[in-house]
C-alpha cells in the first residue's frame, strides 16, 4: 500500500475497542501479570481432581465439574485478552491506513 496513506477516523465504539487492546496490551507487559498469567494458565492445562480426597462420589463429580468451569474460565480469559490485544492491532491499523476495509454490503 502507498505510503501516504491517509488516516482513517474510526468511530466511537472502534476507538474504544483499540484503547481497551492497548490497555489490556500495556497490561500484560508487567511483572504481576507474569505471575497471573502462569496461575492462569496451571488452571486451564493442569487441574485435575485428586480422587484420593474422596470416597464419595456426587462429591467426585462435583469437584470434577467445579474443577472443569474454573480451567474453561481460565482458557476463556487468556483468549479474550488475546482476541481484544489482536482486534485493537487490526483497528490500528485500519486508523494508520494500511489496510483497505471496504464497507459492508449486503446483497
Amino acid at each position: 500500500m502507498d505510503k501516504k496513506a491517509k488516516t482513517v477516523l474510526l468511530s466511537k465504539e472502534e476507538a474504544k475497542e483499540k484503547s481497551m487492546g492497548h490497555d489490556l496490551f500495556e497490561m500484560t507487559q508487567t511483572p504481576g501479570f507474569a505471575v497471573l498469567r502462569e496461575h492462569l494458565e496451571s488452571m486451564a492445562f493442569h487441574s485435575w481432581v485428586d480422587p484420593r480426597e474422596t470416597n464419595d462420589k456426587d462429591e467426585f463429580l462435583w469437584r470434577e465439574l467445579n474443577g472443569f468451569h474454573g480451567a474453561n474460565n481460565a482458557k476463556e480469559l487468556m483468549l479474550w485478552i488475546q482476541q481484544t490485544i489482536g482486534k485493537a492491532e487490526f483497528l490500528e491499523k485500519k486508523r494508520r491506513g494500511e489496510l483497505e476495509v471496504r464497507p459492508l454490503t449486503i446483497k
